[in-house]
């Protein structure tokens, strides 16, 4: 095992990569961005005080998907933030628990790499990407956070859905065929 400072750096790393990718995923299941950075938090924060093996990335990858999952699960449990959806999620039968894990499952892996291809844009376009779509901020507070013109907002926000166009074009023909699109 490794010591305490050497876990807690490895955790922090994993934090700061993983981060905005598991925030929007719990996105998919809270209302509010500041209560899924919570509930992110907390899963790091749990890691710290458990047991976990950092060695396997793989491992790493899937034990986030789930935990972050299942805090979500617990968050709308005890919150009743979704009281629909959470009757919704809990009466379902075993069968459909199943399906809607391995479709869950499915959509966080397509979510995975498009935030991977999207930590991979320009730095310019990144900030703008992350304002626009993930802080849901308008043209203009973007310009006046980033100290920049509405049209370079907007034309950044073009070049990043190009480029991320681009590069996930294989990955929505996969998704199509899944989800038949």
């Amino acid at each position: 095992m490794s010591s305490i400072g050497e876990k807690g750096s490895l955790v922090s790393e994993l934090y700061g990569r993983h981060r905005s990718f598991l925030c929007f995923y719990a996105m998919g299941y809270v209302d509010s961005y500041a209560e899924a950075e919570d509930i992110v938090h907390s899963v790091f924060e749990k890691m710290l005080s458990r047991d976990i093996s950092l060695k396997d990335t793989s491992a790493i990858d899937s034990y986030l998907i789930s935990a972050v999952r299942n805090s979500c699960l617990n968050h709308i449990s005890r919150k009743k933030v979704h009281g629909k959806y959470a009757s919704h999620i809990l009466s379902e039968n075993e069968d459909s628990e199943d399906r809607g894990f391995v479709n869950s499952r499915i959509e966080a892996e397509i979510l995975w790499e498009v935030f991977s291809k999207v930590e991979q844009l320009p730095h310019g376009c990144r900030q703008v990407f992350k304002l626009s779509y993930l802080e849901d901020l308008s043209n203009q507070e973007i310009a006046d956070r980033l100290g920049i013109s509405v049209n370079t907002v907007k034309s950044q926000k073009a070049r990043s859905k190009e480029l991320l166009k681009e590069s996930l074009k294989d990955l929505f023909a996969v998704a199509a065929i899944i989800f038949g699109l």
